[in-house]
């Protein structure tokens, strides 16, 4: 940059993203609030006074405070795990030691719904180690722009005392003006709020001064200003004022009244009130039916505005916060750990349809049981459930599953009752061979004999059964031998006969 003397002097960093670079050193405070019609008002003050502006950011807020925030650690090796007992994790967990949790994320949220931008100062031991986080107020802080660049902070409450930038943590809105000091989402609402502040003090001025509603009086005589007064006055103190409506005009002789107050449908006084808090709601992007207003809610519309709370309100915020937090404060702690709201509570969705989407996914072999407990707050089941589990059925493409398609071997150990039976490969892959009964009759029943043994029958519904559900015959065959011992003829004539429909 050319200076007025010849100088030059390099530009700082922060200054190509301003709209007026500011070469080495400069000044910026904070904007405070916005002018409305008959007076101007701090950003606090709005927050006290407009409802609406109250009840959007008070609901970002508590959403954001009531997560609570995990240390996670990935190290290099892969993989990753909560970290509970490292000393960021114990930062985290207790971040301001003036504040409870919920309450300290409460104010970064809020505040940094409010104005734009909040400053978290940060507090060490003797050994230089972050230990606790004390809140800064933005409108009470100065950032200073040093001779190299670097930002320094200046608490007004403590004017002669600077914090260098390594010492806070900002948390900065986008300014189409610069990158220094964030801008506040009331500012694009400066017409609204200043059409519902005025909006507010004429219905207050409509019911202090009402004359239901306000009248003019009037007289074909000729009247001098203290009848006037006299007669203004005499109507006021029986008909002006909200507990008066509804009364009964008595006038004097010769005098009228006539209406001259708008009616609420020529003010579009509703509606206005209407658009207000919908704007409002657009420019902090939170859905209508998020804040109780059902105006055009259906039972299917508010359900899903109610799921995209989190999924596009609230992401994009948590995802801000945990950037900042990353690059300000999880840096200075060694491995690579990041900080992360704890949103999976709050995205699991009902009880119905968490048990209808996880289900599928523990069949599969996505989720073990006991991975899929906790997401319905169910104790741990023991190394029985710490397990995949897969449907037996599904066949890899390209390599059919083996079937028995001839008799059985003889050979091998035999049953109890001196049965030879002989091992198998088994189709499951990684199984261990199947035994099965191996001395099956060699000849199917003659078309026209008895009926087989109601027992054999059974068998058959067995043995189709199990063949259909992805089983081989010699492991149905052999699990039913198993389980009835003393039927082996009966199962041996079933698994003929079985053969015979396969063959």
């Amino acid at each position: 940059m050319l200076l007025s003397d010849g100088r030059t002097t390099s530009l700082a960093p922060q200054a190509y993203s301003e709209t007026s670079p500011v070469s080495n050193q400069g000044y910026f405070v904070a904007k405070g609030g916005l002018s409305l019609e008959m007076q101007y008002a701090t950003y606090a003050h709005l927050y006290k006074v407009q409802p609406w502006v109250a009840v959007v950011v008070n609901k970002i807020a508590n959403l954001i405070a009531r997560l609570g925030v995990g240390v996670w650690n990935e190290p290099d090796e892969g993989g990753k795990s909560v970290d509970t007992a490292g000393p960021y994790a114990k930062l985290i967990a207790k971040p301001c030691p003036t504040m409870d949790p919920y309450s300290f994320w409460l104010w970064v949220a809020a505040t940094f719904e409010i104005y734009g931008e909040a400053f978290v100062l940060k507090q060490r031991d003797d050994n230089g180690r972050t230990t606790g986080l004390i809140p800064m107020h933005p409108s009470l802080t100065e950032i200073i722009r040093d001779t190299d660049g670097r930002l320094k902070y200046r608490f007004m409450g403590q004017p002669n005392e600077t914090f260098d930038e390594s010492e806070v943590i900002p948390f900065r809105s986008y300014n189409p003006d610069g990158s220094t000091r964030g801008w506040s989402r009331l500012e694009p609402l400066r017409s609204t709020l200043m059409n519902e502040d005025s909006s507010r003090r004429a219905t207050s001025s409509w019911w202090k001064n009402m004359g239901r509603p306000s009248m003019v009086l009037s007289t074909d005589k000729k009247l001098e200003k203290p009848a006037k007064d006299r007669l203004r006055e005499s109507f006021d103190s029986v008909h002006a004022g909200s507990g008066k409506v509804g009364g009964t005009v008595v006038l004097s002789d010769g005098v009228t009244a006539t209406q001259m107050q708008l009616n609420a449908e020529e003010m579009q006084y509703i509606e206005s009130r209407k658009l207000n808090r919908e704007e409002v709601c657009a420019v902090y992007d939170i859905s209508p039916s998020a804040v109780h207003i059902l105006d055009n809610a259906t039972y299917s519309n508010i359900t899903e505005g109610l799921r995209s709370v989190y999924r596009d309100t609230m992401m994009p915020r948590l995802e801000f916060i945990e950037s900042v937090l990353d690059t300000y404060l999880g840096s200075e702690f060694n491995g690579a750990r990041y900080a992360r709201f704890n949103v999976a509570a709050v995205l699991r969705g009902d009880f119905e349809a968490r048990a209808v989407a996880i289900a599928p996914l523990v069949q599969s072999g996505v989720f073990k049981p006991s991975e899929a407990r906790e997401l319905f707050d169910l104790n741990d089941a023991g190394e029985v459930a710490d397990r995949l589990y897969a449907n037996a059925a599904i066949q890899p493409l390209g390599n059919p599953a083996e079937r028995l398609s001839g008799t059985f071997a003889v050979g091998g150990t035999t049953t109890p009752d001196g049965v030879p039976i002989t091992q198998v490969p088994s189709t499951i892959p990684g199984a261990p061979p199947t035994a099965v009964p191996a001395a099956l009759p060699t000849a199917l029943p003659v078309h026209g004999a008895p009926l087989p043994d109601p027992k054999v029958q059974k068998h058959i519904r067995s043995l189709n059964g199990a063949i259909g559900s992805g089983k081989t015959m010699q492991d149905a065959g052999f699990a039913l031998a198993q389980k009835y011992p003393d039927e082996l003829e009966q199962i041996q004539a079933a698994c003929l006969q079985v053969l015979g429909r396969k063959l």
